[in-house]
């Protein structure tokens, strides 16, 4: 079997948590499941400031070859389409996250159209959290002519059949698994768009990576499937 690939970790400062996510925690995590890696940033790059952020990132992914560095950008704080996020590929990032929600702004928000636009040369997937129904169509919509792969993170039963209708239009398009969690959630995805288009992430480790795992390793799915959902697709999308 491949090795498996969370897409979906952090670290840091969270809201939810009483103290920082720690990369040792995440570390112990990956070991006691039986991860192999994990993309992964600094919550400070999602909360705060994202320049500070991503060097953080750096500075811990270049202590484990485990762990994939993932850069973030902030729409509401950027004034030069040119600078330092279009190195992002160069710099050893594997994908860039977007966070509407926690940052207080719209999927078709103006400053993160025209990011992703120049970050099209970048080729780098663009991951982007969903929060609430309508929410990816405005997306999809308003990035309709985004070459690079689209990966819609926070995706709950009360969205995949959204998420599923746009799969069908639009190729590029990959859901993460680590809010799919209702029962029959992620099979339905499987049988509808195939098992190609889904990445697993378990929010770890803010959320617990065994319930992430085990929604993938309980849904159903014949054992090539399970293995595209929880890492060979990463690997093919990634790169590595």
């Amino acid at each position: 079997m491949s090795q498996i690939i969370d897409i979906n970790t952090m670290f840091g400062p969270h809201p939810s948590a009483a103290a920082d996510l720690s990369v040792d925690e995440l570390q112990s995590m990956m070991e006691k499941h039986g991860v192999g890696t994990c993309c992964t940033l600094s919550t400070v790059g999602m909360l705060l400031d994202h320049n500070s952020g991503n060097a953080a990132t750096k500075a811990a992914c270049s202590e484990s070859k485990h762990m994939l560095p993932v850069a973030t950008v902030n729409p509401q704080m950027v004034f030069d389409l040119e600078g330092p996020f279009t190195k992002f590929k160069a710099d050893g990032y594997c994908m860039v996250r977007l966070f509407p929600d926690w940052q207080g702004w719209q999927p078709d928000y103006a400053p993160a159209i025209a990011i992703a636009k120049r970050l099209e040369v970048e080729g780098l997937p663009l991951y982007v959290e969903i929060d609430g129904s309508g929410t990816a169509t405005r997306l999809v919509n308003a990035l309709v002519a985004h070459p690079s792969a689209l990966i819609l993170g926070g995706i709950t039963q009360e969205t995949v059949a959204e998420a599923i209708v746009l799969m069908r239009s639009h190729a590029r398009i990959y859901v993460e698994t680590s809010q799919l969690v209702a029962v029959g959630a992620i099979r339905q995805v499987v049988e509808s768009v195939g098992a190609e288009r889904l990445l697993y992430g378990s929010g770890a480790p803010a959320r617990p990576m065994a319930s992430g795992l085990a929604a993938v390793k309980h849904a159903g799915l014949n054992a090539a499937q399970s293995e595209k959902v929880l890492g060979r697709n990463a690997a093919e999308l990634l790169g590595v």
